[in-house]
């Protein structure tokens, strides 16, 4: 055998075992890339999680605004000047998906709050909401049936839209109730945490465990004219329940995009000694608003709106009117602008509800004597981008 003859047989024979070993190798295949989907059956910006057949859309925004207040005591003849430069992020996170029960939804809602002023500073990070809802049951952390409702620019606690989603006081809770819905009529019963309830003149809680509920009970109608409704929240006390009548008027024949909106909310014997007051109007014997909200332009909306607070002879009446600018020059980004002026009791804020609504209390440092009254207006600008 010569020197080619035994390298050609080499040769073949490595050939033959490399052929026979791929033929045993196995192959592993990878597992088919499952891409996001669209889902289009709750409105845009959802997607299906992979995997599931459940819905989740990421929103929120990120808001920036500058305010200054100033402040004039009608007694004392003190003035003064309060700025704020305060920043909210908001981030939604809510997932829905089809049962047999009807539409099953989550939402969680986190804010964060930063705010910087010639008051000490504030800074807040929240679940802000937090609840299940199907089949008309809605379970967790949301806002009140009391509140939950918009008319003219308002919202029916009394604050303004332009302020709506400002700085304010985490003022949420736990919440249990059932809406039945047909033909324009809603039928709402629930029970909220009622802890927020105050004995008049006392700023804080009363102290309440979390097993102190209040009943909560709305009814709604709504049609191409508006909305008409009427709320009630009752508490272990009488003296502590507190109504609310309101109304919105479609004006879109009219005025582009018109709606004109008001709102009266009372509570019982708040004149009484010892009388026990509930947190949605704190001492007052009631509170009225109207609002006025059209477009001016196709991307220019206008905003004015008046609220008044019966005292009812204690104390000095409490007012705010507000007119406003949105203007939404591009996709996405809001830039809106306001002036208030009013009057409110020092040692108070300025009284949009029981909370004190957007502004800073007019009375720092203790410049005003103690309950006098107070004249204010602040000037407001700011900028919102939505996603």
């Amino acid at each position: 055998m010569n020197i080619k003859s035994l390298l050609l047989g080499s040769a073949a024979a490595m050939v033959v075992v490399s052929g026979a070993q791929a033929a045993d190798a196995v192959v592993v295949e990878a597992e088919p890339v499952e891409f996001v989907r669209v889902c289009d059956a709750y409105g845009s910006g959802y997607f299906f999680i992979p995997g599931t057949e459940t819905c989740i859309r990421f929103g929120g925004y990120v808001r920036t605004q500058y305010s200054k207040l100033t402040s004039e005591g009608q007694t004392s003849g003190a003035d003064v000047e309060t700025t704020q430069w305060s920043t909210r992020i908001n981030l939604d996170v809510d997932t829905r998906n089809e049962t047999e029960w009807g539409t099953l939804r989550s939402l969680i809602r986190f804010r964060s709050n930063n705010a910087d002023d010639d008051n000490p500073a504030t800074s807040q990070f929240e679940i802000d909401q937090a609840f299940i809802t199907i089949a008309g049951l809605r379970a967790g952390i949301g806002g009140s049936v009391f509140n939950a409702n918009f008319a003219a620019g308002m919202n029916l606690e009394g604050v303004p839209q332009i302020f709506e989603d400002g700085i304010y006081g985490f003022s949420n809770s736990h919440v249990l109730d059932y809406t039945y819905s047909v033909d324009g009529l809603s039928l709402t019963v629930g029970l909220e945490d009622n802890r927020n309830s105050v004995v008049e003149g006392i700023s804080t809680p009363r102290g309440r465990d979390a097993s102190d509920v209040s009943f909560l009970a709305k009814a709604q109608y709504s049609a191409d004219f508006g909305t008409v409704g009427i709320v009630g929240e009752f508490t272990e006390g009488e003296e502590e329940d507190v109504y609310k009548a309101y109304a919105t008027l479609d004006l879109s024949e009219f005025l582009p995009g018109g709606i004109l909106g008001g709102y009266y909310m009372w509570q019982n014997d708040q004149d009484q000694p010892g009388a026990v007051s509930n947190v949605r109007l704190g001492g007052a014997d009631n509170a009225w608003a109207v609002g006025l909200q059209m477009n001016v332009t196709d991307n220019l909306e206008f905003i004015a709106f008046h609220n008044e607070i019966d005292n009812g002879g204690r104390t000095f009446d409490e007012s705010l009117t507000t007119l406003a600018l949105n203007w939404y020059p591009v996709s996405g980004l809001k830039v809106f602008g306001a002036y208030s002026f009013g009057d409110t009791v020092s040692g108070n804020g300025v009284l949009v509800n029981n909370a004190r609504g957007p502004f800073a209390n007019p009375a720092p440092g203790g410049s005003f004597i103690a309950g006098e009254q107070v004249e204010f207006d602040q000037f407001l600008i700011g900028l919102r981008r939505n996603f």
